[in-house]
């Protein structure tokens, strides 16, 4: 049943927000930017290609023409903050006002930080330029942090963070409770990646999309913004992790096959077979040479059988037994993963649902497929639940592909709206915020070395 999603309204973030993030001293958290305030302002003149500032608003400049628009760019950067970045950062050096601008722009297109290499991203993108220069040459402050509002996400999940760390921002840290500052600093930090992880998504995608997410072992449809479904999920174990992407889903697969994996051939299912060699026939093993032949499997001693030479592939049948269940949710993709069913539905209720391989189980598939499929014509709920009792595998493409991203968000919002808190699972949070912050004082205090539940 459709809901009113909890990220509804965030599309943009209310006025009382933006004047607060535009305001003249932002009450930022010491954890947030600890040595921002460190960092002394010019008084006089702002020289023409000078980046001096650092409370940006603050800062005095001359009324000549030049120093004026440098002014106002610098000062634009004070809305950095609300994306958790730090404005202090884009005028530490020589750059000029414009390419610190150009820089800061960058960031909120692509991320401060390459995903891949998790190396800050120093470069701006040479094509923003013709956004910076399509301003009038009168623009305000206000007219140059719009533009660079303008190039961050616009989905309500990235609103939704923002009006989060608002709240945070609004509330400054003390020292009078430890363990409360403690809390809220591992809060913030996981704002701040959350928020940097969603820069790295893809902009274009399809009016329905799907979040696998991975901290809170969740699986969202969405609408537009309105949520549609939400799924307890279970992820890969930490040293079988599901990789962060995304991608399109194409096709739906009832009744698969499994086609077991090589690595967990060796990993899992040689054990098994060595433990107990009738489960093969039990489960619906069928054994095959490498050339894809089928071998008789009551011929082979199993115990002479290593992971490290290993000479046959494996595939399950179609059944109740299938360790894909009835339905696998396809997006063909260089990591092998998919979302499928599970004959294992017990293991949903447990609290850490880190446990699979890297592919992504999902609790109620049924209702994810039947959502998938709503306009794919041939394909109604009495055509799904035959395809999905049949022993034969069967294939339904959709007739509108659906965007997937398998994302990796410590803070993420709750059925009811609220924001929730999760634990850094991967410790992907632990490695990126160091990079994020530039290593600054106090910058990585608090990223995961304490809960983020009360």
């Amino acid at each position: 049943m459709t809901q009113k999603s909890p990220f509804a309204g965030w599309c943009n973030p209310p006025s009382r927000l933006k004047s607060f993030l535009f305001a003249a001293a932002l009450p930022v958290s010491m954890y947030i930017f600890a040595d921002q305030a460190a960092m002394a302002a010019p008084e006089g003149n702002c020289p023409a290609g000078s980046a001096a500032s650092t409370d940006t608003a603050q800062q005095v400049c001359g009324e000549d023409e030049t120093g004026s628009k440098d002014s106002a760019i610098l000062q634009s950067l004070d809305a950095l903050a609300a994306h958790g970045l730090d404005p202090a950062s884009y005028t530490r050096s020589d750059a000029s006002p414009r390419d610190a601008w150009l820089l800061a722009a960058t960031h909120l297109r692509r991320g401060a930080i390459d995903a891949e290499t998790l190396a800050p991203r120093l470069e701006a993108d040479a094509a923003l330029a013709e956004t910076f220069d399509a301003l009038p040459t009168d623009s305000d402050a206000e007219a140059y942090s719009a533009a660079l509002d303008a190039l961050a996400p616009t989905s309500s999940l990235y609103a939704a963070l923002q009006t989060e760390l608002a709240a945070h921002q609004q509330s400054p840290l003390t020292s009078a409770d430890a363990k409360a500052a403690s809390a809220a600093q591992a809060r913030m930090a996981s704002l701040r990646a959350s928020l940097e992880r969603l820069r790295w998504l893809p902009r274009e995608n399809t009016e329905r999309q799907i979040y696998a997410n991975i901290p809170t072992f969740e699986v969202v449809a969405l609408t537009g913004d309105t949520e549609v479904s939400r799924h307890v999920a279970i992820f890969g174990e930490e040293d079988r992790q599901t990789p962060e992407f995304s991608d399109t889903i194409t096709y739906l697969e009832f009744s698969p096959w499994w086609n077991v994996p090589a690595s967990m051939a060796r990993r899992d299912k040689l054990p098994d077979f060595q433990n107990d060699p009738g489960e093969i026939e039990e489960l619906g093993y069928k054994v095959l040479d490498a050339s894809g032949k089928p071998v008789n499997a009551s011929n082979i001693d199993w115990s002479t059988i290593s992971a490290d030479d290993f000479p046959y592939r494996l595939r399950q049948a179609p059944g109740p037994d299938n360790a894909l269940g009835q339905v696998k949710i396809m997006f063909p993709n260089e990591h092998a993963i998919y979302l499928h069913d599970t004959p294992h539905t017990e293991l949903f209720d447990q609290e850490d649902r880190a446990l699979s391989a890297g592919c992504i189980r999902v609790e109620d598939i049924a209702a994810l497929s039947e959502w998938l499929l709503e306009d794919t014509s041939g394909w109604g709920k009495a055509e799904i639940d035959a395809a999905k009792g049949s022993d034969t595998e069967t294939r339904a493409n959709l007739s509108s592909p659906v965007s997937i991203h398998m994302v990796y968000l410590t803070a993420f919002p709750a059925a009811d709206g609220t924001i929730t808190y999760a634990e850094d699972v991967y410790s992907l949070d632990a490695a990126l915020l160091p990079a994020l912050a530039g290593n600054a004082p106090d910058e990585a205090a608090g990223n995961g070395s304490e809960s983020l539940e009360d």
